[in-house]
């Protein structure tokens, strides 16, 4: 017990006494220990993929925190049922994802399904992917686990690398390593993109979803910055929205994509001097490179309704503070 200088009448017993076991009691020597761990499945070459949701531990509104847990793991179930070699254990706003290498493929396939979903419903989710080892084991205590227990042990390698991935960079990618990318390369021909000092494996080369990536990244990068003053501006998160809009472009061969959707925004008069210049400035480019496209070309990508879909879904996002400037823009740019 600790005792504070000066204390001399302590009481020995705190209000709440820990759990008694029923049963003898009986001593037994270290040497008859033994951890009782069985192995149910084991890869000793896995992938494993580690998918964190950025932004949830800032998000306020509980009906939003709900919606977006649920956003969140539905895709990954669907994406269950189709591979049944591909394990998935989720939790809260993360989830493990693993296979043996041999079903390396079915992973990345579940993967960039998730992904896509998650675009779709305005959820930024980073991840990382590894090579290495993977078990799950059970216990004796699992074997008597009642009903309000969930119990998930696994450890590994691969489990290990992939969290520090995930960690690695920013933005909403599928952060890896040299060696799993030349797996993914070799094996499979994916193609491997380099932001900074980090490997990316694409998540979608479809224009579609990129498009839609890169206009909710920009849209929640404008709301962050029309807020918040210079000063308490999370460089952090300008980082980490910039570095979507930067993988977008990469991963599209269109030559004017992203700015189909980010011109018609910053040429807006609703966009003040000050917010242009400074978007300008992160982009590290000047207003004369800002083109003007017409309407009919951002309808190549999105009807009316979809454009409003897109500006609603970037401003729902809780752990963002919130903003009139989207929905100003929205009224001038397209109902006008």
């Amino acid at each position: 017990m600790i005792m504070m200088k000066g204390q001399t009448n302590v009481k020995k017993d705190l209000p709440i006494s820990p759990m008694k076991l029923k049963g003898e009691i009986a001593n037994v020597p270290i040497s008859a220990i033994k951890v009782s761990l069985e192995k149910s499945i084991e890869f000793n070459d896995a992938v494993v993929a580690y998918l964190d949701i950025l932004g949830f531990s800032k998000k306020k509104d509980d009906e939003d925190i709900k919606l977006c847990l649920l956003d969140f793991s539905g895709p990954l179930i669907v994406a269950s049922r189709e591979f049944n070699s591909v394990r998935f254990n989720i939790f809260s706003d993360c989830a493990f994802v693993s296979s043996s290498q041999n079903n390396a493929d079915h992973l990345l396939s579940a993967l960039r399904f998730a992904f896509r979903q998650w675009i779709s419903d305005g959820i930024l989710v980073r991840g990382g992917i590894a090579k290495g080892t993977y078990c799950e084991m059970s216990s004796a205590a699992q074997k008597i686990a009642s009903n309000n227990t969930i119990s998930s042990i696994f450890s590994g390698s691969a489990v290990f690398t992939a969290v520090k991935l995930e960690g690695s960079g920013n933005g909403a990618l599928l952060f890896t390593n040299d060696e799993c990318a030349r797996f993914y390369n070799k094996n499979y021909g994916e193609p491997i993109y380099s932001l900074e000092d980090q490997k990316i494996i694409s998540w979608s080369d479809n224009k579609d979803v990129l498009f839609c990536f890169a206009a909710l990244s920009f849209l929640r990068l404008l709301k962050i910055i029309s807020t918040l003053v210079e000063s308490e501006i999370p460089k952090s998160i300008c980082n980490k929205l910039m570095n979507n809009i930067k993988y977008s472009r990469a991963a599209s061969s269109d030559i004017y994509f992203p700015w189909l959707i980010i011109s018609p925004i910053l040429s807006s008069p609703i966009v003040s001097k000050e917010l242009r210049g400074k978007i300008l400035e992160l982009f590290n480019t000047k207003e004369e490179n800002i083109y003007e496209f017409d309407k009919k070309i951002i309808n190549k990508w999105f009807d009316r309704d979809d454009i409003k879909l897109l500006f609603a879904i970037a401003d729902m996002d809780s752990s963002i503070p919130p903003s009139t400037i989207l929905s100003d823009i929205l009224t001038y740019k397209y109902e006008c």
